[in-house]
């Protein structure tokens, strides 16, 4: 993907992040026994139909999602965490892909859409759910997890008003490496409305806690994140 002004807001982040994505994203306490339990919770019974993984990263959700019987695509704006996903998955089919822009499927092309802490990368969410619903059967649903508005607006530093949406950054270090991340957050309305306002109804609204593993493979982190949201998970459906 050339490197323009226009690049995706966590472009660069991410493809330093990469390797150490894949190495942990798998056992990482909050995606392996909080954020990823959450959010397949709210997945229906997937057998046989055709998925899109929405930000598929390493491959971790497309791994699930392929195992429980489902035909999967995979796209992700980074170059390098998709030469992480396809090894993962031989039988995905990957794609470099920016959800900020117009994804490059034909309507109606796929049964369900799945996204793991993708969507707060695009700042124009309007726009990526009407696309969303336009390559989505008639009776096609969305599975998406994102970090929780309340969390956002209190731990990035850079945050100034919940009720609008601002581009902050936080320093990651759990991956092996100090990166700096940048990502858009909003108030709880502005993810819901768009949806609506798109042809999706809300079916469902998660605000996991974490799991008995959780405590087991880190303990101090889940005294925190007991008491502390950290992610949001939604399930949508067409409405009729």
């Amino acid at each position: 993907m050339p490197d323009t002004p226009d690049r995706p807001v966590a472009y660069r982040a991410y493809e330093k992040l990469a390797p150490g994505y894949d190495r942990k994203g798998e056992t990482k306490p909050a995606n392996a026994y909080l954020e990823r339990p959450a959010t397949l919770s709210l997945l229906p019974n997937v057998q046989g139909d055709r998925i899109l993984d929405a930000g598929c990263g390493a491959g971790h959700l497309t791994t699930e999602l392929t195992d429980s019987g489902a035909t999967v695509v995979g796209v992700d704006v980074s170059h390098t965490m998709l030469t992480y996903a396809r090894p993962r998955v031989p039988t995905g089919e990957f794609i470099q892909a920016d959800l900020g822009s117009t994804l490059p499927f034909p309507d109606n092309s796929f049964d369900g859409i799945a996204s793991s802490l993708a969507f707060h990368y695009v700042r124009d969410w309007n726009s990526l759910l009407r696309d969303l619903r336009r390559i989505l059967s008639t009776d096609g649903w969305v599975v998406f997890s994102v970090q929780h508005p309340h969390a956002d607006f209190e731990e990035y530093d850079d945050s100034v008003n919940y009720h609008e949406t601002e581009q902050v950054t936080a320093t990651w270090e759990s991956f092996g490496m100090a990166v700096d991340v940048p990502a858009y957050r909003r108030p709880l309305s502005a993810m819901i409305e768009p949806a609506l306002d798109a042809g999706f109804q809300l079916d469902e609204l998660l605000e996991p806690t974490p799991t008995e593993a959780y405590r087991e493979a880190d303990p101090v982190s889940y005294e925190y994140e007991a008491t502390h949201p950290n992610f949001l998970c939604v399930r949508l459906l067409i409405s009729i």
